[in-house]
């Protein structure tokens, strides 16, 4: 019972605010963003094509958030939203340093919200679920084939950076 229950509002929570935040970025809630606008930010630090990776944080944040609060697809969208996280700690939120404030947004934030998806995405949704309720089950090999996936497009994402990453001019 307790299980159940750290469980449901570890999702609804972890859940929901990622879910806002990829929604903020098509412009739906909040002062709004838009694709285009987080297209040329993650064109202008190196993850390019810009237009490619908005649309994947996008759908990770907003569509992995939303089946990770109803508890549906078991480890698929709290895996993408735990990838998405992870790769965005690193590029933009790790070289700010470890607090937030005074304008920087360091990465005290984004990794507990990464490490609460991808915990959710190791032990399911439990039986307060969408999951549960329509008797849906993920056998461990399809969790960790998801898993597996979801890294190998953090390992592109990062690699895409250092390669695509703006060069230093001489003299900065």
């Amino acid at each position: 019972m307790n299980t159940d229950l750290a469980l449901f509002v570890l999702r609804v929570v972890v859940g929901g605010v990622v879910m806002q935040h990829g929604l903020l970025k098509l412009g739906w809630i909040g002062k709004g963003g838009s694709i285009a606008g987080v297209a040329g930010w993650l064109s202008g630090i190196g993850l390019r094509p810009g237009l490619f990776w908005a649309v994947v944080a996008v759908a990770a944040e907003a569509l992995g958030g939303l089946l990770m609060v109803l508890g549906l697809g078991g480890p698929i969208g709290p895996g993408i939203l735990a990838g998405d996280l992870l790769v965005v700690t690193i590029v933009a939120h790790v070289p700010q340093g470890f607090w937030a404030g005074g304008g920087k947004v360091g990465w005290e934030f984004p990794l507990p919200l990464a490490a609460g998806g991808f915990a959710v995405a190791l032990l399911g949704s439990g039986a307060w679920s969408l999951d549960a309720a329509l008797g849906l089950g993920y056998s461990d090999q399809l969790r960790w084939t998801w898993l597996a996936i979801v890294a190998a497009g953090v390992v592109l994402a990062l690699a895409t950076k250092q390669v695509a990453a703006p060069k230093p001019t001489a003299g900065a």
